[in-house]
């Protein structure tokens, strides 16, 4: 996470530029979306988040919480202004940077914008859930069951599994993760 934060925090900043209004649940799902179209096309996601199948689709920790005052990992850029309820809305607090964006990164958001900014929480929800989604799959494989009570689950998505037989994407994929977490142990030294 460390590695990507400035890239994290800027994406989300352009996204409540873009996407007005941005609450929580879009921001979570447009995130998602954005990683999912970055590995089918390059074969490695942008942000590298993690995320888990809770009931209402992919949810990368990271930033669910960041609602939270306190919590957020991304202050320097986005603020989580609390309206009602559960419902938060994303402000940015910083201009947007594109200096860590490559110029396919860029276009691969601008069309996840394009396809999917619109949309509203429900829709999008709707879209991660069909039934040939990673989230679906990765729910039914392993068996998982929603309740009043169980609304979330630890179990990650493994975004290989988006690329099939790809065995360039995959080996990209593969690569891409190590170098990922090798820099991320250097930092930690």
């Amino acid at each position: 996470m460390r590695i990507n934060k400035n890239l994290i925090g800027n994406i989300i900043i352009l996204l409540a530029e873009r996407c007005k209004p941005l609450y929580h649940t879009k921001l979570l799902k447009i995130l998602y979306l954005i990683d999912e179209e970055a590995t089918k096309r390059t074969g490695a996601p942008i942000t590298w988040l993690s995320y888990n199948v809770w009931q209402y689709g992919p949810v990368s920790e990271d930033v669910y919480f960041s609602k939270i005052e306190g919590v957020n990992k991304f202050s320097e850029f986005v603020k989580f202004e609390h309206l009602t309820g559960e419902k938060y809305i994303i402000r940015p607090v910083a201009d947007f940077n594109d200096s860590e964006f490559s110029e396919l990164d860029l276009q691969i958001i601008e069309d996840v914008i394009r396809e999917y900014g619109h949309l509203n929480a429900k829709q999008l929800v709707d879209i991660v859930h069909s039934k040939d989604s990673l989230w679906e799959k990765t729910k039914r494989t392993v068996g998982i069951q929603f309740s009043g009570q169980n609304k979330t689950s630890p179990v990650a998505l493994n975004f290989a599994e988006l690329l099939g037989d790809d065995g360039f994407k995959k080996t990209v994929y593969y690569n891409t993760l190590e170098n990922m977490e090798l820099q991320s142990t250097l930092y930690d030294l």
